[in-house]
């Protein structure tokens, strides 16, 4: 009987986000270390290995740039909390995916968002930073709401969480808050472009677009972008 395929997300290095100490490659049979006496095994700890049901949930504890692998294995551990986690204490790795998967349909974009935040310029900057001040109303905060309820219904909150925190993070060398944010938010509207439409949730093209509008208007989309 032919296992599920489930989603791993690692550093650039290989090694698992958690302890930097399990190595994932293509054929490569893992194991997680041995708890410690006395610890209690968990979804997260010690003497556990969790993987996704989903390329975009894979990023709760991680963060961008990383790989991505396919695995296999006997799950042992679930949480209701997590419902797209899954906890294994043996897991064989099967292929490597595009990073970018972790994001989305939309990964290559979001991937492309976050390296223009990396070069922003001084007059980006300040076209950004007035540009989120102009849209930063009620109006704004009804989106964000509404883009974050979307995520979770179609399972990418951790892709939104994880592409702002990386987007944020590139303009952070540059940016203050609000040009910071802008990315943020811009990051988070490329994450759940098409469930405006698909999800049946209280989020609609006009809150997406009041959330990328900032970044839009000064920067411009990420070309690819779903019409």
């Amino acid at each position: 009987m032919t296992r599920p395929v489930y989603y791993k997300a690692t550093r650039p290095d290989g090694t698992d986000f958690y302890s930097g100490t399990v190595l994932y490659e293509p054929a490569r049979r893992v194991r997680p270390r041995a708890p410690e006496q006395g610890e209690r095994l968990r979804l997260c700890g010690p003497g556990v290995l969790h993987a996704a049901t989903v390329p975009t949930e894979t990023l709760i504890g991680g963060s961008w740039p990383c790989r991505l692998f396919t695995v296999t294995g006997r799950p042992v551990f679930t949480d209701p909390g997590h419902p797209h986690k899954v906890g294994f204490q043996e897991l064989k790795v099967l292929e490597e995916l595009e990073a970018w998967r972790v994001f989305g349909p939309q990964g290559q974009q979001v991937v492309s968002l976050i390296d223009r935040a990396a070069t922003l310029t001084g007059n980006d900057i300040r076209a950004l930073a007035a540009a989120r001040d102009a849209a930063w109303d009620a109006a704004r905060d009804a989106a964000w709401d509404a883009a974050w309820d979307a995520a979770r219904y179609a399972a990418r909150y951790a892709a939104r969480d994880a592409a702002g925190a990386a987007a944020w993070d590139a303009a952070w060398d540059a940016a203050w808050d609000a040009a910071g944010a802008a990315a943020w938010d811009a990051a988070g509207a490329v994450v759940t472009w098409d469930l405006a439409a698909v999800t049946g949730r209280p989020y609609t093209t006009a809150q997406r677009d009041l959330l990328i509008r900032p970044w839009a208007d000064t920067i411009g989309l990420p070309e690819g972008l779903p019409k």
